[in-house]
């Protein structure tokens, strides 16, 4: 029963993503094996687009989450939500090959440049042992009706100190997210950030809607 549970809370979750977004277009891939997916946390849909990116490659999600949060949605331990004073339990997780999604910025912040980043995802990489997964993401509006999320993949080496880690980790997502900010300045609205694939399906503006069914429309122009 709490499987048939947790496939729901996941089919719901999904939904969420196809309904709201006109889709995810990503660059790079999520590594094989035990790997530590550490984000920037600037929009209310990162934990979304995490869990339908990993459930779209097969794989679990364990998603560490402050305290409070955890205590307060119960209900999402169903879909791997796991607190961060059970980093035990975390490490569990990825060396039974989940991939566990960290936001080591801490908090939600304004799209920008990521912010501090708290040691837990270079320690987890390390101590599990898993791969390390830089993940810059942005959620952006442009030229159609539904947000567009972009997603880059870049894998951080673990090799050295952890605080040596932790800053090549910042290092890279400040990398990439400016380049998607780059990116999306220069690029024409309505068509996809150059260099992404789109792997998820979302929602079509009302204009993309009636241009598919102009030749359907008693008004349309023959």
């Amino acid at each position: 029963m709490s499987e048939m549970r947790r496939s729901a809370m996941l089919r719901a979750l999904r939904l969420t993503v196809r309904s709201g977004l006109a889709g995810v277009w990503v660059r790079g891939r999520l590594p094989a094996g035990p790997v530590v997916w550490a984000a920037n946390h600037h929009s209310w849909w990162d934990p979304f687009i995490a869990g339908e990116l990993i459930a779209a490659a097969g794989r679990r999600m364990a998603l560490l989450a402050d305290v409070g949060n955890v205590q307060r949605y119960r209900f999402a331990r169903r879909i791997g939500v796991i607190g961060t004073d059970e980093m035990r339990a975390a490490l569990t997780a990825v060396r039974a090959g989940e991939v566990l999604v960290v936001y080591p910025e801490g908090r939600l912040l304004p799209a920008g440049s990521p912010g501090p980043l708290a040691p837990g995802a270079a320690w987890s990489a390390v101590r599990a042992p898993a791969r390390l997964c830089s993940v810059a993401v942005r959620v952006l509006m442009r030229g159609h009706q539904y947000p567009e999320a972009y997603v880059v993949f870049s894998e951080v080496g673990t090799d050295g100190p952890g605080p040596g880690v932790t800053a090549r980790l910042r290092l890279r997502l400040s990398e990439d997210l400016s380049d998607l900010d780059q990116l999306n300045a220069h690029a024409e609205p309505r068509r996809p950030l150059p260099g992404f694939v789109r792997a998820v399906r979302g929602r079509r503006s009302w204009d993309e809607r009636v241009d598919a069914a102009r030749d359907f429309l008693p008004w349309s122009p023959r």
